[in-house]
């Protein structure tokens, strides 16, 4: 672990890392999500699904790597052991900060189905990430305004 370094570059090598990880793993999550989109054969579909998720995966537990490298996180998890696979959870968080969703892909990768999660419709706009985030089929929720809706 890197406690030994001063805090700020401690914080620039995380965000370097947290940067790396997610440009290699998006550009490699790309190929299969654009397969999946231009062949619309089910069977294959859902191969690509397969693919796009092991490939998630592999992403989240690089992203633990290099936050064990840099953090001095102490985890104390209850409960995690009754998890599985083949079930469908619903996790909710209270979404104080950013660092929720680092935590509960921690706590859930290879442990429970893959965490997808409601997202504005705008987001599928964040550069690298968003078309990440149609790759794995997360939800994008329209927000319409009261008269709208009326």
């Amino acid at each position: 672990m890197l406690s030994f370094l001063p805090a700020p570059v401690i914080g620039v090598i995380s965000s370097i890392l947290l940067g790396l990880n997610t440009l290699f793993w998006c550009l490699l999550l790309y190929i299969p999500a654009i397969l999946k989109l231009i062949i619309p054969h089910t069977g294959f579909r859902v191969l690509c699904t397969k693919v796009i998720i092991w490939i998630a995966e592999a992403w989240v537990a690089c992203n633990t790597g290099w936050m064990k490298l840099t953090q001095g996180t102490k985890w104390t998890v209850h409960g995690d052991e009754k998890l599985k696979r083949e079930s469908w959870y619903l996790v909710l968080s209270n979404h104080q900060s950013w660092v929720d969703i680092f935590a509960m892909q921690r706590v859930f990768n290879h442990r429970a189905p893959f965490l997808k999660f409601f997202l504005k419709q705008q987001l599928i706009w964040v550069p690298v990430i968003g078309l990440a985030w149609w790759g794995l089929d997360f939800p994008f929720m329209k927000r319409y305004t009261r008269e709208y809706l009326i």
